[in-house]
């Protein structure tokens, strides 16, 4: 764990956990920074921040859709936010979107940092499910 004034790197975040708090100034760098910038992007709706109002990814909108309309409107949004709002990734392969179950849907996103020497390809999963009040929910 790092300390926040004490990190080397160049790109970081305070480290974001569903669910629990971390400790005061744990941090995101490196390629977990860009891990959770693209988690960050696909999960927060535009409009919810309200000094970047445009900023973000509508694929929750499409969640509660048949599978039929929802999967190509969730890959496109999700294609659409990462290529326009993180310029620090290159997308490797078209963004794979699965219906587990009904209002849950799993997106595997093919990335490499941009500036990567080794062109290694990740591959983030993240879920997109409503909540139990039937709104959408990270």
């Amino acid at each position: 764990m790092s300390e926040r004034f004490e990190t080397p790197h160049l790109h970081w975040q305070l480290r974001i956990r569903p669910g629990d708090a971390p400790p005061w100034g744990e941090i995101a760098a490196g390629l977990d920074d860009l891990e959770q910038s693209i988690r960050t992007i696909i999960l927060t709706p535009p409009g919810s921040v309200p000094l970047e109002p445009e900023k973000f990814c509508a694929a929750l909108d499409y969640i509660d859709r048949p599978p039929a309309v929802a999967i190509p409107a969730i890959t496109r949004e999700i294609w659409d936010a990462l290529s326009r709002y993180e310029p620090r990734i290159t997308l490797a392969e078209p963004v794979q979107v699965k219906m587990l179950e009904f209002h849950r849907f799993r997106a595997v996103i093919h990335w490499r940092p941009t500036a990567d020497v080794l062109a290694e390809i990740r591959r983030t999963e993240v879920i997109l499910a409503a909540g139990e009040d039937g709104r959408a929910a990270a």
